[in-house]
C-alpha cells in the first residue's frame, strides 16, 4: 500500500477542513433563532421544507416590502411550502408568497425572516382503528389517550384515514368540504362516493371536531392512525416512561 506523504495528508486535510466548513454555514442556522436575510432565500427554504418535513406546524416573522407598491411588510405568516427560493405562506386567510430581497414575482420582497416552529418536541406514537358517530367523539377518544399534565400541548395532528358514512353531497357541498382544508400544508385526499366520502392525509385535531357541522356524519371508522402531539418541553423534559412505545422528535 502506498505510504500518504506529508504534504498530500496536509492537502487531505485542509479539502477535509474546507468542505466541513461549507457544509457547517449551508446546514447550520445563521444563529440560533434561525434568522435568514433576503439574501439566504434557498438556505431558508432547505431549513423550512426540512422542519415541516418532521412534522412540525412552521411559522415565520417578515420584514420586507410589497411588491406591487413597496409598501413596508412586517408581520407572522404560516409557512405551507417551501421551494427553492420561494416560500408560501398563509396569511388573513389568503394564500400568497414570499420572495428574497429582489424578489418580484412573489407578493413580499423579505429582508429578513425568523422561523417559528411550533413546539419544541413532538410525541409521536400510532393507534389502532377508532370507531365513532361523529368527528368529536373520535377526538374524544384520542384526547383521552393523552394523560400527562406535566406537559404543554400545542397541537395534536393526526394521519391517517377515515372513512364517513354521510348523506351523497352535491357539488357545492363538495367543494365547500374542499375549501375547508385549503391552507393546510398538505391538501388531504377526497373521495366523495355515494353515502359519503373518504378522506386520508394528516389533519389537526382542532380542526377535525369543526367537521361536524360540515359534513353531518353518521358513522366513522379509521384506519390505524399515527398521533403527533406538538409540546412546549425539550425532550430532556418529558418521561419518558410514560411514552415506552412512542418516538420524540425536534426540529433542531
Amino acid at each position: 500500500m502506498k505510504k500518504i506523504g506529508i504534504l498530500e495528508f496536509l492537502v487531505l486535510i485542509s479539502v477535509l477542513v474546507t468542505a466541513l466548513a461549507i457544509g457547517y454555514n449551508f446546514l447550520s442556522p445563521t444563529s440560533a433563532e434561525y434568522t435568514f436575510d433576503g439574501e439566504e432565500m434557498y438556505k431558508c427554504a432547505w431549513v423550512s421544507e426540512n422542519i415541516m418535513l418532521k412534522g412540525f406546524p412552521l411559522y415565520a416573522d417578515i420584514e420586507g416590502t410589497w411588491t406591487a407598491d413597496g409598501l413596508e411588510f412586517s408581520d407572522r405568516v404560516q409557512i405551507l411550502a417551501a421551494s427553492g427560493g420561494t416560500l408560501t405562506v398563509a396569511y388573513t386567510n389568503k394564500e400568497m408568497t414570499i420572495g428574497g430581497k429582489l424578489a418580484s414575482k412573489e407578493d413580499i420582497a423579505a429582508s429578513k425572516i425568523y422561523l417559528v416552529p411550533l413546539g419544541n418536541t413532538i410525541i409521536r406514537y400510532n393507534l389502532e382503528s377508532i370507531n365513532g358517530t361523529s368527528f368529536s367523539e373520535i377526538s374524544d377518544i384520542i384526547y383521552a389517550d393523552i394523560d400527562d399534565d406535566d406537559l404543554t400541548v400545542l397541537e395534536i395532528d393526526i394521519d391517517g384515514s377515515f372513512a364517513i358514512d354521510a348523506d351523497t353531497f352535491s357539488p357545492t357541498e363538495q367543494l365547500n368540504v374542499i375549501n375547508y382544508f385549503k391552507y393546510e400544508t398538505a391538501l388531504p385526499k377526497m373521495s366523495f362516493v355515494n353515502g359519503g366520502l373518504i378522506l386520508k392525509g394528516t389533519f389537526n385535531l382542532d380542526d377535525l371536531k369543526n367537521l361536524d357541522d360540515l359534513i353531518n356524519p353518521q358513522k366513522i371508522v379509521t384506519s390505524n392512525i399515527e398521533v403527533d402531539i406538538i409540546v412546549e418541553e425539550s425532550s430532556k423534559e418529558i418521561d419518558t416512561e410514560k411514552y415506552t412505545n412512542a418516538k420524540l422528535i425536534t426540529w433542531m
